[in-house]
């Protein structure tokens, strides 16, 4: 009986995480239709799963929309202006990608190197900003990104499976099975993964603010 007991406990631990990865999934890209409100979305989804890899039993519905409203201002700003660097990072990469296509130039190679060396420096610090806002959410953003920057160093190991994880959306596209799991939980599953490579990160900014406390 305890053995069957332990069976069905583990079935109905595994039929619980199924449902949260699908259910999320589906929150967070009904919340981001928008676009300007993807990272609030991103955010909300990534607490959610904070909590339950660290087995707070929170509400699903209304835990997520409790986190997606709450601070909603500062995280609709902090996403703005992440989307739009990232996107005069991109520019700058694929304007000197097409200037080199026609004009091995020096100058335009040191462009190409710095504009890329930017935009790959972005891309850490957004894969930090979210552990960072989640526990901190009223940071200062200058504070935010140079802390998000120093971990994304810190942790550096860490930092490259983080970029490998948000590769899994695109790598599930490449097949017909893999494309409908990307339906039902193309975001839920680097970010519930993400929690957990975020592990130590988490754990060190919540003693940064223990210190000064």
């Amino acid at each position: 009986m305890n053995y069957e007991s332990s069976i069905y406990q583990k079935i109905n631990r595994i039929a619980d995480w199924v449902i949260r990865i699908i259910m999320i999934n589906v929150l967070m890209i009904i919340t981001s239709i928008p676009l300007i409100t993807l990272f609030p979305s991103l955010a909300a989804g990534y607490k959610l799963f904070y909590d339950y890899t660290h087995k707070n039993e929170v509400r699903l519905f209304s835990g997520y929309f409790t986190y997606f409203k709450t601070d909603f201002m500062r995280k609709f700003q902090i996403g703005l202006i992440l989307i739009i660097v990232l996107l005069v990072g991109y520019y700058n990469v694929t304007y000197y990608v097409n200037i080199l296509a026609s004009n091995e130039n020096i100058f335009y190679q040191i462009g190409y190197y710095v504009a890329f060396a930017f935009l790959f420096a972005v891309f850490v610090v957004t894969l930090y900003t979210l552990p960072v806002v989640t526990t901190y959410p009223r940071l200062k953003l200058g504070l935010m990104m140079k802390l998000a920057f120093a971990l994304s160093g810190k942790y550096f190991l860490r930092t490259l499976l983080l970029m490998l994880i948000h590769l899994i959306p695109f790598a599930m596209m490449l097949t017909q099975i893999t494309s409908l799991l990307a339906v039902f939980g193309g975001l839920s599953i680097p970010m519930v993964l993400a929690v957990l490579v975020h592990e130590k990160a988490t754990e060190y900014i919540i003693s940064l603010g223990e210190r000064h406390d």
